[in-house]
């Protein structure tokens, strides 16, 4: 019995520290738990300037956008992973269709998942937490939208990844948002980071787009310039993730790794 049990333990071993991926799930979410609940507590310490339904409504609208960037790129990643599971990339690499309509259409099935599953949330936050969300007026527009390209850009880089190292690489689809959550300033703001990580932090569009939310919750004041940095930004950033996927998708056809994907 023993032998049979010492056996087992040692293929969950494998599994667990034989993929790089695997690994990093086990390690990451403490860690990036103590660093998000750290920096929070600390921005609350510091700061009591804040009333209660004020904070409320600052923590509630960092809430609802954050959830927009990762149902953006989960809509997109699932919606990949299903063609993968299914086994049906072959099927559709052999028909008239081309790689910018895959991309094109991944991008719209996330969009209007997005869309479907955040428009209840912030109706219930509306009713149950007198939030009232639109008072962002237009420029949530312009947050929502560059949030869920944010997404995109990281869909595609775990589906790129995916498409060409294996199913190994899945978890990044869960664990690569919560990776650079600690950094993006969801919940606090930026110079609640120590000086070396706030310069790091600039070079991620959610910074900006978070730290323009609490402008306009609390100052009601829109600045120019972050909203050139987030469209700069989220442009190299895209631009980069699709090219990536596609040739990601070149490469998977050249190697035959369409037909080892799925369950």
């Amino acid at each position: 019995m023993i032998n049979r049990i010492f056996a087992l333990l040692i293929r969950y071993q494998n599994i667990a520290f034989g993929s790089f991926p695997r690994l990093i799930s086990i390690f990451y979410w403490p860690t990036v738990q103590i660093l998000f609940w750290g920096f929070f507590t600390n921005f609350f310490m510091s700061n009591e300037n804040f009333g209660v339904w004020s904070t409320l409504n600052i923590i509630l609208s960092a809430v609802v956008l954050w959830d927009v960037l990762f149902r953006g790129q989960l809509g997109l990643t699932m919606s990949f992973f299903e063609e993968l599971w299914s086994r049906n990339l072959p099927n559709l690499f052999i028909t008239p269709l081309k790689d910018f309509e895959i991309v094109l259409s991944l991008i719209l099935a996330s969009f209007f998942r997005t869309l479907i599953g955040m428009t209840p949330a912030v109706f219930f936050a509306n009713y149950f937490f007198n939030f009232h969300l639109f008072e962002l007026g237009i420029y949530l527009i312009f947050l929502f939208f560059n949030l869920i390209i944010v997404g995109w850009a990281v869909g595609f880089i775990v589906s790129g990844l995916v498409l060409r190292y294996g199913h190994a690489f899945e978890e990044l689809a869960w664990a690569i948002i919560f990776i650079i959550l600690p950094f993006s300033c969801v919940y606090y703001p930026l110079d609640t980071l120590p000086e070396t990580l706030q310069v790091l932090a600039q070079m991620l569009p959610t910074v900006h787009i978070f730290e323009s939310m609490r402008l306009l919750l609390i100052e009601n004041i829109i600045h120019s310039k972050d909203v050139i940095t987030i469209l700069i930004l989220n442009i190299f950033y895209t631009s980069i993730s699709i090219l990536f996927f596609l040739k990601m998708i070149k490469v998977a056809r050249n190697r035959g790794l369409l037909f080892n994907q799925g369950e």
